[in-house]
């Protein structure tokens, strides 16, 4: 059994942006499949609220926030490399980009191609995440989201005539970030049109793709809280930053800024230059590490 657990689903744009770092490494990997929407009983007693997919499990410990799971990744499996060190600012700064502005541009035309497949209830979850989503709403920003990524996607294409990946001859993470929204595009049949007309992205594209699914195995959530139940907190050693904001062993709870209000509430046992580690007693399964990047949450003391 592989100690990286993946709580992802299928369709989730930012699970594929770790499934293809995985494959990329060649990692063996553990594949819990949550649920899309609310409610998520196996997934909730781990990161104590957060709802986001994915969540990284490794024994007791929980990653939140693919920018934080994809650098946890590196630290323990820094070969191939993802994150060489005179390319991380310019990979931070893509990853920034992509993640956010190049992926809220891909969610309108996605979904409104994909409403009449979408299950019952889940433009009501996602409301409850961001209070303007709405069908409506995604139907009336479509056109300009869609326009904004093409124009994204005629830039990468421009890059991509000269080099294989985004910043050179091979994969990083900035490739990663990138991938994902057009990959969430491609569930749409109409718009796969638009990234094969762009051939130098659409070769870039295959060529990720390509890695394959890696070294996976399906695991039950049963199995997934039973490793948690079974295991302890290990990666919570080491002094905090000396200008960190909230001591350790302050209660505290952490909250994305920019969507979902869900809180996860812990004990601050370790706060570094963009991470914050907090330590919660789980019923069920006693003492579990959460960690988070600094960068995008919030943290109040309680």
């Amino acid at each position: 059994m592989s100690d990286i657990i993946l709580h992802h689903y299928e369709l989730s744009p930012f699970s594929e942006k770790i499934r293809r770092i995985l494959a990329y490494k060649k990692l063996p990997w553990s594949a819990v499949e949550q649920p899309v929407m609310m409610p998520k009983p196996d997934l909730l007693p781990l990161t104590g609220g957060n709802r986001r997919i994915p969540a990284m499990q490794i024994g007791a410990d929980v990653y939140c926030d693919t920018a934080l799971i994809a650098r946890r990744l590196e630290q323990l499996h820094p070969a191939p490399t993802i994150l060489p060190p005179a390319l991380a600012g310019a990979i931070a700064a893509i990853e920034d980009w992509a993640d956010h502005r190049l992926f809220m541009f891909a969610v309108p035309p996605t979904l409104v191609g994909l409403f009449d497949v979408l299950p019952d209830g889940f433009v009501e979850d996602r409301k409850a995440m961001s209070p303007g989503f709405s069908r409506e709403a995604l139907e009336g920003a479509a056109p300009h989201a869609l326009s904004q990524a093409l124009q994204q996607f005629d830039e990468l294409d421009r890059q991509l005539n000269h080099t294989p990946y985004l910043l050179g001859d091979t994969f990083t993470l900035a490739d990663a970030a990138v991938y994902h929204p057009l990959r969430f595009m491609q569930n749409n049949p109409d718009l796969v049109g638009d990234i094969d007309a762009r051939p130098a992205l659409a070769a870039w594209a295959n060529r990720i793709a390509d890695f394959g699914a890696g070294e996976v195995t399906d695991m039950s959530a049963a199995d997934a809280l039973a490793t948690a139940r079974e295991a302890e907190p290990t990666d919570v050693a080491g002094a905090s930053v000396p200008d960190a904001p909230v001591a350790p062993g302050t209660v505290v709870d952490v909250v994305a800024d920019d969507y979902g209000p869900e809180k996860s509430r812990g004990r601050v046992v370790r706060y570094l230059e963009n991470e914050i580690v907090i330590l919660r007693e789980d019923e069920s399964l006693g003492e579990i590490a959460v960690h988070f990047p600094r960068a995008g949450y919030l943290v109040s003391p309680v």
